[in-house]
């Protein structure tokens, strides 16, 4: 969570639930109690009238007459801000509380029209799927901010992103694309706002509309060209199709290797040995996340492991070893 996201929900807390100490508010937003203190000394130098009660049955709390100043916030601010508690509400932080949900409410009607006006166009191009998925893990999202800023703003970007299913080309190409939304896709209840950022945009490479994992972005710039009108394109009603095929993608999966005996000392995670031969080598059996994190794991090994089963990763590493002696070929021609 973001300081600002911080502040605002400590602030709402307060509005809403009345006296809270230091560590209940530290427990419920997931932070050290002195990072709650920090957060409470900041809040009094922006002139939040915040009060503190020693003793038993004591905290901190805000005077009954107290408003929101939604003021403090820049046209940016306030955007992120409501997106991100819109995030929330769909957590254990706001989530069942009826009071919570009412200072929020309040917190919008307070932005000036035209911060409302873009918040507004921010939930048609901005989507949280916070039904959880139970695998995976968050990635660093290095280009997410300026994504974002490409999505609201509707202009036209390029993104260097690798692409290991292309039969043609495979590998790492630049695509031009008219970004049409982002998706937040949760991964689990107990990771509070945890997850995976999707760019959902359309390819001008290929012509037609695609998702991108925001973490897999190599590159990109953005382009001073407006994006084409997708007047009939529905973010929600697309993704509601396009998760289920990378539910598919993503979903653990068995890899069964053969690994020579030297290569026996590399293995790490969750495996089963299923075979032990004569001459060292183990068939073994490897729970992972998906075929995208289980390409890496498997190069890893360089010949001393040889995927058997599923057949699509062992054609990913194909692909990626035939990407790999192609780069090495161009480079010794170049020396």
């Amino acid at each position: 969570m973001q300081k600002i996201e911080r502040l605002v929900a400590i602030t709402l807390l307060l509005q809403a639930r009345g006296k809270m100490t230091a560590r209940r508010l530290a427990e419920i937003l997931g932070t050290s109690t002195r990072t709650i203190y920090r957060d409470i000394t900041s809040l009094s130098l922006a002139h939040v009238p915040i009060s503190m009660d020693y003793g038993p049955g004591g905290g901190y709390y805000l005077p009954a007459n107290y408003q929101f100043d939604s003021t403090v916030f820049t046209r940016e601010e306030a955007v992120s801000l409501i997106l991100s508690t819109d995030i929330a509400g769909n957590y254990s932080l706001f989530a069942g509380d009826d009071g919570l949900q009412r200072a929020l409410i309040k917190l919008e009607a307070t932005l000036p029209e035209e911060y409302r006006d873009n918040v507004r166009a921010a939930r048609e191009r901005i989507f949280f799927d916070t039904s959880a998925w139970h695998y995976g893990k968050a990635q660093h999202t290095t280009y997410l901010e300026r994504i974002r800023s490409a999505v609201l703003e509707a202009y036209q970007v390029e993104i260097l992103y690798p692409c290991v299913s292309c039969i043609d080309k495979p590998g790492i190409k630049w695509r031009r694309l008219d970004p049409i939304g982002l998706v937040f896709k949760g991964l689990s209840l107990k990771h509070i706002r945890s997850g995976i950022w999707y760019l959902v945009a359309y390819c001008h490479t290929c012509s037609a509309y695609q998702t991108f994992r925001v973490a897999n972005i190599e590159n990109m710039r953005v382009l001073n060209e407006a994006t084409y009108t997708h007047h009939d394109f529905d973010l929600q009603s697309y993704w509601e199709e396009e998760h289920i095929t990378i539910d598919a993608i993503q979903a653990p999966i068995n890899v069964i290797l053969h690994i020579d005996a030297q290569g026996r000392h590399k293995l790490e995670g969750r495996y089963t040995i299923l075979d032990s031969r004569h001459d060292g080598s183990i068939v073994v059996e490897v729970k992972m996340n998906s075929i995208e994190s289980a390409v890496p794991y498997v190069l890893a090994f360089g010949t001393e492991a040889l995927v058997l089963e599923p057949r699509e990763l062992r054609d990913a590493i194909e692909v990626a070893a035939r990407q790999i002696a192609e780069k090495y070929l161009e480079n010794s021609k170049c020396c």
